[in-house]
């Protein structure tokens, strides 16, 4: 298991790479977010085999090269889900209802009711309110 002093380093430097970023398909959005997250607490990042993207349809070909259909299927091969969000601890991964072809929106849980995730274009910290699973990572 991760102790907390590691979970809250790497979930700080997921913050500071990621925070007031704006939106970008394949470079700063969702998918990269939690890739970069999970290299940071030492897991191998999945998500960064799917290859380059920079469109809506260019992100799908890239889940479709992994063999899923979403983020979320994604991560429920490689790491368990709490059995409610509000579980999740400093540093998991959350998801929530998404815009766009993936149909999901990641987050990092930060504290309490925050998470970081993206809203309005921009990256940064959000208020946990739709999320509809958790991943326990760690």
């Amino acid at each position: 298991m991760i102790e907390l002093n590691a979970r809250v380093a790497a979930t700080s430097a997921t913050f500071d790479r990621f925070n007031g970023k704006p939106f970008v398909l394949g470079t700063t959005d969702c998918a990269r977010m939690v890739a970069f997250h999970l290299k940071q607490l030492g897991h191998k990042a999945p998500l960064l085999k799917a290859g380059a993207y920079s469109t809506e349809v260019g992100a799908r070909r890239a889940l479709r090269r992994l063999g899923v259909q979403s983020l979320s299927e994604l991560m429920d091969q490689h790491y368990d889900r709490w059995k409610s969000p509000a579980q999740a601890r400093v540093g998991d991964v959350l998801c929530g209802p998404g815009l766009g072809g993936t149909g999901d929106a990641m987050a990092i849980r930060l504290h309490r009711d925050h998470a970081l995730g993206f809203l309005d274009g921009v990256c940064g910290e959000v208020v946990i309110s739709d999320y509809v699973a958790a991943w326990k990572v760690i």
